[in-house]
């Protein structure tokens, strides 16, 4: 969440994700069923985080492409 690089941010995020749907895979395939339910909430729990963090992720980039453009404008017309 603190990567200031959003290419390395948004890779880290895709890594995060496959990651998580690896052990889904896994856990539908019935390994480690001692794990079950506190360990399907914690994975709901990170893809729920990772949503957030990707959102927030593209919302500052949108922002600072905004506010780039913004900057370019105004320059143009002084």
């Amino acid at each position: 969440m603190l990567e200031r690089d959003e290419r390395k941010l948004l890779k880290k995020i895709e890594d995060a994700h496959a990651a998580i749907q690896q052990r889904i895979e896994e856990l539908k395939l019935g390994r480690n069923l001692e794990r079950g339910t506190g360990e399907r909430q914690a994975i709901a729990d990170a893809l729920h985080s990772l949503r957030t963090i990707q959102w927030l992720a593209s919302r500052s980039s949108a922002e600072a492409s905004s506010q780039c453009g913004k900057l370019l404008r105004d320059g143009q017309t002084s």
